[in-house]
């Protein structure tokens, strides 16, 4: 049989029989693959520690008919806070659940992969949600379905003071073109300046944001992203939950 190797963040795990279960992975070199781990639920079985969520790993992968599957997996990396702690678990799962969502399989990216890199040890070790919050931003530029924040997409003006924003139109709209747009939210020049620092954030740096723009930017980053999927994501109704805890 056949086999290659990756290096990837695994993004997703659903278990089914007895002991086995379906890992989605972000990989280098190929992308989003999905695989098969036979017996990896066994304590003994040498895949079990290794096929976890948020784990960075290396594996050798044999090609199968259907679904091919994990021959041998190693960490290189994993982040124990990101289980060990519900918050922490709570947004790391969100994020990674847009990019599994909004990702297609089998179509590399490495800016994705980079940032997923990038995004892990600060979900890791600093503030959770604000890391969540700049992951999903940066993420959406590789989308294919981004939204222009900074230049009105009906006369492509600069924006520069309080302005509009539509999902349908593709983002923000100017004063002078409110009226010809479709579905509009407010979108004040304090919003823009935090989306902006958002955008060009430099994951060295240390996550200083006013809670009030994080606010604000969680809640149109997240209404947009569900508006694109046509349902509520699943880390967002996990979240409500622990708020209420």
């Amino acid at each position: 049989m056949k086999s290659y190797k990756i290096e990837g963040v695994i993004l997703r795990t659903v278990d089914f029989g007895d002991a086995n279960r379906v890992v989605t992975i972000y990989t280098r070199d190929f992308g989003k693959i999905e695989v098969n781990a036979y017996g990896c639920r066994r304590a003994k079985n040498p895949l079990s520690g290794a096929l976890q969520m948020f784990n960075h790993i290396s594996a050798e992968i044999n090609h199968g008919a259907k679904l091919d599957s994990v021959k041998e997996a190693d960490v290189i990396k994993f982040y124990p806070n990101l289980t060990a702690d519900i918050e922490r678990l709570a947004y790391s799962s969100l994020f990674f659940e847009i990019v599994n969502r909004m990702t297609l399989p089998k179509f590399p990216e490495g800016g994705v992969y980079d940032l997923i890199l990038k995004t892990l040890p600060a979900l890791d070790e600093k503030n959770c949600r604000i890391a969540a919050l700049i992951g999903i931003f940066q993420f959406m530029e590789f989308s294919g379905v981004q939204l222009n924040y900074f230049h009105c997409v009906h006369c492509g003006a600069e924006i520069e003071t309080d302005a509009a924003l539509s999902f349908i139109d593709g983002g923000a709209v100017c004063m002078n073109c409110v009226d010809a747009a479709q579905g509009v939210l407010s979108y004040p020049k304090n919003l823009r300046e935090a989306v902006f620092k958002i955008l060009n954030f430099d994951w060295h740096e240390h996550l200083n944001f006013n809670p009030k723009e994080i606010n604000a930017a969680e809640k149109i980053i997240l209404k947009y992203v569900q508006s694109i999927i046509g349902k509520e994501l699943n880390a967002v109704k996990f979240i409500r939950q622990i708020e209420t805890l």
